[in-house]
């Protein structure tokens, strides 16, 4: 017959057993959620500096017990830092995902970096170069007319140049040039003007055509910011940064985007099974949300 010493024994041994559990429960319980927000038009009006209420509300985010703040998006690290606070942004953020995340940060330790020339090799970006150069000849004349559309009757698509912008891992297509830069309101102009005639559409379908997916080339296309088109390895889209995020290491992953609509640069991170998606309108748009949501 049992022993009382078994009984004891057992009991001992189930209470054991028990707040093992219990503590892996609370574990689990206790993962942290990991809140992430692209950068131009959702943090800042494109290509401009964040106003101060983003850089606090990012900063009382991830103060929050419980809570791991990043950024995702299209732009390289060096604008992204100018436009969220200045130098130190690696220090002030848990992740920092450049161009879509292949150029990416995990607090100051970088874990990956690659280009979109070594990816596809010399040989192809230089006859991808010369297709956009070529394609961009063509549409000049529409583009020239949005232009001035945007800017102004005595503005010259001849005196722009950046065409085709080659970042550290990605690059960007802009049918009027990013350089000089466009204020905020002809950015802005620009990108309604463009709206109604669809060049942009146009211009990323041929695109796709000739360099896309069922390519050699193997490339993708979204339009993306006011005025220009992302261009990337298929594949290096925003849910490239899901694969420095270990499944189960979060309780949950929020997105926050403003281009969340097929054929946009955030839809694919908005839409994807692993993170929670929130469509804003504007940084004023953001810290709304994210008072509703999380408090802060």
């Amino acid at each position: 017959a049992p022993s009382m010493d078994d009984g004891w024994r057992g009991l001992a041994l189930g209470l054991a057993a028990a707040c093992a559990a219990y503590v892996a429960w609370r574990r689990v319980r206790r993962r942290p959620v990991l809140v992430l927000f692209d950068v131009d038009g959702t943090l800042t009006v494109p290509a401009q500096k964040a106003p101060d209420e983003i850089v606090r509300m990012l900063a009382a985010l991830r103060a929050k017990p419980g809570y791991r703040v990043g950024i995702v998006g299209a732009g390289d690290f060096e604008k992204q830092q100018g436009q969220l606070g200045g130098p130190g942004l690696l220090t002030r953020l848990d992740y920092v995902f450049s161009e879509n995340g292949v150029h990416a940060f995990r607090g100051e330790q970088l874990l990956h970096c690659k280009s979109i020339v070594d990816h596809i090799g010399a040989e192809r970006w230089a006859e991808f170069e010369a297709g956009v150069d070529e394609l961009l000849a063509r549409v000049r004349t529409d583009a020239a007319a949005l232009l001035r559309e945007a800017t102004g009757p005595d503005a010259a698509i001849g005196a722009r140049g950046t065409f085709l912008e080659r970042r550290m891992c990605t690059c960007n297509i802009c049918v009027i040039g990013r350089t000089p830069t466009l204020s905020k309101s002809e950015r802005a102009a620009f990108e309604v003007a463009d709206r109604a005639a669809g060049l942009r559409a146009r211009v990323l379908d041929e695109l796709v055509e000739r360099f896309g997916p069922d390519t050699p080339y193997g490339l993708a296309f979204a339009i993306g910011g006011q005025i220009g088109i992302d261009c990337a390895p298929v594949g290096w889209d925003k849910t490239f940064c899901l694969r420095f995020l270990p499944e189960g290491e979060y309780e949950a992953i929020h997105f926050f985007g403003d281009k969340t609509q097929p054929g946009q640069n955030d839809h694919e991170l908005y839409v994807h099974e692993r993170t929670i998606g929130h469509a804003v309108t504007s940084a004023e748009h953001t810290l709304e949300r994210v008072r509703e949501l999380f408090g802060c």
